[in-house]
């Protein structure tokens, strides 16, 4: 088992993808393994065969531990056997060192086994199988099932393994264990594995019509499975009956791979640290005129989210306890920024690092989070990408999400929440309302280690940062900004507002304003009411495809959108929507996947939906 990064504990093998016996070539992929971050495969060294393996699927061990032997044919691998089983614990008959000789068990329960030297030659065993007591040195035996063999308290000796070649699995103790116990339904008349019991009340199955194949007669979870499939197969579907209900399975998935393994690390998450989420509000116009500036003064794309990281950066000079971690009842501060960032693929959440931000250039630090974002998201990260993060970033703005509590990255202590820009109407300077653009935050602490008013004063500092970054960019940014470049004079915090006035004097004509700006309408060779509905509806859509890319890192040029109102007169019916990108180098999943988050953000689109309060009053011209 490789030891996938120095903060691996466990490997969990996911499958085998070259069998016992088979031959893989040099650099061939010959099994899938998990560690508590990624998945990575397994790939031969050199040509050989696979002579032997020592776990099977979804069997968990240490890095380190052997699972399997590939060499040549007619290799000897005695000694290669030997120094594997000792590291298992096992002794094993001397001359099983090839997949023909394991598969022929010949020696009875009874029986003592004898070691193995080193040369072949059998030596006189160390004690007797009576002797042992259950130790799991007298049995073949997956790591798996010694550990619950200490659990539940059985003697592995005398058990008839099914694991491969003859192991006993953690099943085959679960069983014995039951036997042992004498715990069964119907006064003992049924035996089963604790799995199988869970299964069966999981799929509705009555384990009295189910006949055993596990040890001692015992029923396992494939008989329980079996069975179900048997009943699917006669027609009756699976339902579980309760008072006025009844649901019929649509679909099992199978809770493994990089999922499980996120759920395992949130739920230690949640149940040892004290969360705790405040949330606060930051006035993002100069934020945004930031990011403007910088994409015009520099030679690379800048997002919000660059500034926002130096942003955060600086906040967590001020406020050292925050990048930190807690682990054996230590706190530990960090010098580097080591800033995770939550990336959304196919099998979860992954958090690769982007190393010491502190240290970076606005340039740097968008080139270097660009990179590791596209190859989380192209699957091509390492485990060396996901290691010494000492705070987390996750942005599910992108999503639309206004506010959410997350949970914190352990053994981090805090964890930062960006959701999407909204707009808030606020009093200007001269008494009159005026719309500004606001970034809601959600800040998650470990509550063990720093308090409410800590967390408080944390985000204070960054909102500072954020409502006016300047200081924290480069020169020719701040430049751009004094001569009123990218963004025009002043760089404006405050946006227009939601309001339209249209006028009719006479006729099918009349004109429109919004923002200041007049627009005519309906003469015949102006726009009706509808084309400008249409426009605004493309407009919208465009603008926020181009955030969901740029949020993305993925490169997109000209986003044309055509939006055609059906029929071409009277009251509309549908409008289909066209949107053409020039992006050669993103895959279509990715350009799929940020069109649709583009239509679910656009406030335009959103006005189609039925429920939209709307409520119209009138009065007398002059009144």
């Amino acid at each position: 088992m490789p030891k996938l990064g120095l903060e691996m504990e466990n490997g969990t093998l996911l499958e085998w993808f070259v069998e016992e016996g088979e031959t893989a070539e040099e650099e061939a992929v010959i099994a899938e393994i998990e560690s508590e971050k990624t998945t990575a495969e397994v790939d031969a060294r050199e040509d050989g065969v696979l002579r032997r393996t020592f776990i099977g699927k979804g069997e968990t061990v240490a890095p380190g531990t052997p699972i399997g032997i590939l060499a040549g044919a007619d290799e000897d691998i005695d000694d290669l056997l030997a120094e594997a089983e000792a590291d298992l614990g096992d002794v094993s008959k001397g001359g099983e060192s090839t997949t023909e000789s394991a598969s022929a068990e010949t020696a009875s329960a009874e029986a003592v086994p004898e070691t193995s030297g080193t040369d072949g030659e059998s030596t006189e065993p160390a004690a007797t199988a009576a002797e042992s007591t259950g130790s799991a040195a007298a049995t073949k035996a997956s790591p798996r099932a010694k550990k619950r063999a200490e659990e539940l308290d059985v003697d592995l000796a005398g058990i008839d393994g099914t694991g491969p070649q003859g192991a006993i699995t953690e099943e085959d103790v679960e069983a014995k264990a039951e036997a042992k116990s004498g715990d069964a339904d119907d006064g003992g008349e049924v035996r089963a594995t604790p799995r199988a019991r869970k299964r069966a009340d999981d799929l509705g199955v009555d384990l009295v019509a189910v006949t055993g194949s596990g040890p001692q007669g015992a029923i396992t979870e494939d008989d329980v499975e079996a069975r179900a499939e048997s009943a699917d197969e006669g027609g009756a579907p699976q339902t579980d009956e309760g008072p006025g209900a009844r649901r019929t399975l649509l679909e099992e998935r199978a809770f493994d791979g990089m999922r499980r393994t996120i759920a395992k690390r949130l739920s230690e998450s949640y149940r040892e640290a004290v969360h705790v989420t405040e949330h606060r509000e930051v006035d993002a116009g100069e934020l945004l005129a930031a990011v403007d500036a910088a994409g015009e003064a520099l030679d690379v794309d800048v997002s919000m989210t660059d500034v926002l990281l130096l942003a955060l950066s600086d906040a967590l000079d001020e406020h050292p306890a925050f990048n930190a971690t807690f682990e054996d009842d230590t706190h530990r501060l960090y010098e580097e920024h080591n800033l995770c960032l939550a990336v959304d693929v196919e099998q979860g959440l992954v958090t690769p690092v982007i190393p010491d931000v502190g240290a970076k250039s606005l340039s740097a630090l968008a080139a270097d989070r660009r990179d590791i974002v596209q190859r989380t998201l192209d699957g091509e990260y390492t485990m060396a990408d996901l290691q010494g993060g000492t705070f987390t970033v996750t942005n599910l703005g992108v999503l639309g999400v206004e506010s959410f509590d997350p949970i914190i990255n352990p053994p981090q202590i805090a964890i930062l929440g960006v959701n999407t820009l909204g707009d808030r109407v606020v009093m200007g300077e001269d008494g009159t309302p005026e719309t500004r653009r606001v970034l809601p935050l959600d800040l998650s602490f470990d509550h063990r280690v720093v308090d409410g008013a800590d967390a408080a004063r944390f985000l204070g500092t960054l909102a500072d940062n954020l409502e006016d970054p300047w200081s924290l960019l480069p020169g020719e940014v701040a430049a751009t900004r004094e001569e009123g470049g990218a963004s025009g004079p002043g760089i404006a915090a405050v946006s227009p507002p939601r309001t339209a006035i249209a006028r009719s004097t006479d006729g099918m004509s009349g004109t429109v304003s919004t923002g200041g700006i007049e627009q005519r309408y309906g003469d015949g060779s102006e726009p009706s009411p509808v084309d400008l509905f249409l426009g605004s509806l493309a407009a919208c859509l465009s603008l926020s495809i181009r955030y969901q890319a740029d949020m993305r890192d993925v490169s997109v040029g000209e986003i044309d959108v055509e939006t055609d109102g059906q029929p071409e007169s009277g009251s509309v019916e549908s409008v289909d929507i066209t949107v053409r990108l020039d992006a050669p180098e993103a895959d279509e999943s990715t350009l799929d996947r940020i069109v649709e988050y583009g239509e679910r953000s656009c406030h335009v689109a959103e006005l189609l939906r039925e429920d939209l309060p709307v409520e119209l009053t009138w009065e007398r011209q002059g009144a």
